[in-house]
């Protein structure tokens, strides 16, 4: 499976909390930065595609299940880690407690498609956003099966 880097500010961890599904989470690493109700960060997850899978037709999966927490505000195509992407921007109610936004780019790289979110509570993402994304801009995927 292929690898990533990121070029992380000091307010993400540089180590990320590894899920079991192979997901890496860069969380929030200054304490009390900003009051958040859910956790903010940068994620990167990478599966296995099909012949043929694109960018936007994996956008296009994942935004068919619709659901009603969930508000799309932006799509635009982009490039990412020298591959084309999709950038969304979605607005994510969470039960109440916090309004959430995800900002997410989908490619296709080195033999896998890739999902990046950047993700922060509505009320802080004004100050996140241009640090995370200067992170997720500095993305870099590597082959490791490539000769």
């Amino acid at each position: 499976m292929p690898t990533y880097t990121l070029e992380l500010p000091a307010l993400l961890a540089s180590e990320p909390e590894v899920s079991d599904d192979g997901s890496a989470f860069h969380p929030l690493a200054a304490e009390g930065l900003v009051e958040t109700a859910s956790r903010a960060g940068v994620a990167v997850v990478a599966a296995p595609t099909a012949p043929g899978d694109t960018a936007l037709g994996l956008t296009d999966r994942a935004l068919s299940v619709p659901d009603p927490d969930t508000l799309l505000v932006d799509v635009e195509a982009c490039e990412l880690a020298g591959a084309e992407a999709v950038r969304v921007l979605l607005l994510v109610q969470l039960g109440g407690v916090a309004t959430v936004v995800l900002e997410q780019w989908r490619l296709v790289a080195a033999g896998a498609g890739w999902l990046v979110t950047a993700t922060a509570d509505l009320a802080a993402w004004a100050a996140l956003a241009p640090a995370f994304r200067a992170a997720v801009a500095t993305l870099a995927i590597e082959d490791d099966d490539a000769p």
